[in-house]
């Protein structure tokens, strides 16, 4: 049968050639011409199978990319979406940590005792502790190598009635941080007005002195000092220098 096609084109062919009019192709359009032919050759046999799709199958496969194209950028708008929630939650984490970092107590405040108005006054670098040995009592010495450094406090009752300053049992934490790192814990003095564990009746409006003392290295820089007074969740960092 296939055979019969050919020949039948064949013979076609041959006839129109004397009365129809040379029409030259180019290279592009002789292909389009000879896949065209080819294409109703093998049509037309029975033991080829075209591999070529139809017009149906061409408009599911559009359909499909379509829809695979649809589902990508839906994909890249819920992605860009969650980048941005993200961003903005590690910004409002990032300005409360910020807002929390900048909350400043009073002394009175983070000890908790309204009735009191503590500050830090002054601090000063001694070899024994109290300086004034008259009447001395009690001392206290420094290890060899090292030195006091004594910081100054002023304690003052703000009521109008007699009140007791207890920090006894208070559990608040000092630390002296010399230079963002070396970080020193008070002496344990036995001083009745020592800032730790003072526990003592101030009259009304009256201001006594209290002292934090620590034994730090003789040869290391304090060119920044700083004292770190913190309970439970409250912190508060005084610049000494």
């Amino acid at each position: 049968m296939k055979r019969y096609i050919v020949l039948f084109i064949c013979i076609i062919m041959l006839s129109l050639t004397g009365c129809m009019k040379p029409y030259p192709l180019s290279d592009s359009q002789t292909g389009m011409v000879a896949e065209y032919m080819a294409g109703i050759l093998l049509a037309n046999d029975k033991e080829y199978s075209s591999s070529l799709l139809n017009q149906q199958e061409i408009e599911e496969i559009q359909e499909e990319e379509k829809r695979k194209e649809e589902r990508k950028q839906e994909e890249d708008r819920d992605k860009e979406e969650s980048d941005r929630n993200e961003s903005a939650s590690s910004t409002a984490g990032g300005n409360q940590n910020s807002e929390k970092q900048n909350i400043h107590y009073t002394l009175a405040e983070l000890m908790g005792d309204s009735n009191f108005d503590i500050k830090y006054t002054s601090y000063k670098l001694v070899n024994t502790y109290p300086e004034d040995e008259s009447n001395l009592v009690f001392s206290l010495n420094p290890r060899e190598g090292y030195q006091l450094l004594v910081v100054n406090f002023s304690v003052e009752n703000i009521t109008d009635t007699d009140k007791t300053i207890d920090l006894s049992k208070s559990k608040i934490q000092y630390q002296l941080d010399i230079n963002v790192g070396t970080v020193y814990k008070p002496q344990l003095a036995l001083l009745e007005n020592n800032l730790q564990y003072i526990d003592m009746t101030i009259e009304a409006g009256a201001t006594i002195p209290a002292v934090l003392i620590f034994e730090v290295s003789s040869d290391i820089d304090m060119s920044n000092i700083n004292l770190i007074i913190s309970k439970d969740s409250k912190t508060e960092i005084i610049k000494i220098k």
